[in-house]
């Protein structure tokens, strides 16, 4: 499933046009084979297992561009949207802490490497990832490192997790996401501390994984 997530950003920007030209590969192939024969079926047998074998990757082909623009549109679209964030300034963001349900705001952070972390108590691979988001903060928060640890739940059911599960993040909730507002879950931003988005992490990843994404702008 982790090969999956790393994968989305390069199926959400290249996927259709990929399988759009392995399509049409196929597709000419097929007509080469077949090239003068009646509705290009080769005379010889060797030619005829190889069209009816690239006929099956056309399908596959085929098959792969209807989930692409169908299916899973929305989902790619969104993979997009957070994408296209990197390299500009973030967005505003309003939430509150869910401990003692103080509003904050992102900018405050402005001067900070901060690590965003949209997360879900309903999600699996959230809080296996979690354990190793809180140690990231322990361990570089006296170097500017803070982790913003965001959800859209309501602040009941975040506070009985806290309460079984102690969060040295900044832990805040919200119930409008704006420009982080994906469906997916797990997702992290790292922005610089002059408030630019500079990674964009889809999926859970391990403490490394983060140790490496944010140590480049502390």
């Amino acid at each position: 499933m982790g090969q999956i997530e790393r994968a989305l950003p390069v199926v959400a920007i290249w996927g259709v046009w990929i399988l759009a030209a392995l399509l049409v590969a196929a597709l000419w192939a097929i007509w080469r084979l077949g090239r003068g024969e009646r509705f290009l079926v080769p005379a010889r047998w060797s030619a005829r297992t190889g069209s009816l074998g690239l006929l099956a990757l056309a399908a596959l082909f085929a098959a792969g561009l209807y989930g692409l623009l169908g299916p899973m549109r929305p989902m790619l679209d969104q993979v997009r949207s957070i994408e296209g964030t990197v390299g500009r300034r973030a967005g505003e963001l309003s939430f509150r802490q869910v401990g003692d349900d103080t509003p904050h705001r992102l900018s405050e952070l402005r001067g900070k490497v901060v690590l965003v972390n949209l997360w879900a108590t309903w999600c699996p691979p959230c809080r296996q990832e979690m354990p190793d988001i809180n140690r990231l903060q322990q361990a570089y928060s006296d170097r500017g490192l803070v982790v913003v640890t965001v959800s859209s739940e309501e602040r009941g059911s975040l506070l009985e997790f806290a309460a079984a599960h102690p969060l040295a993040t900044l832990n805040v909730y919200a119930t409008r996401l704006g420009w982080l507002d994906v469906g997916g879950r797990p997702l992290s931003v790292v922005i610089d501390r002059g408030g630019v988005v500079r990674e964009c992490v889809i999926g859970a990843r391990s403490y490394a994984d983060f140790e490496q994404k944010v140590k480049k702008y502390l």
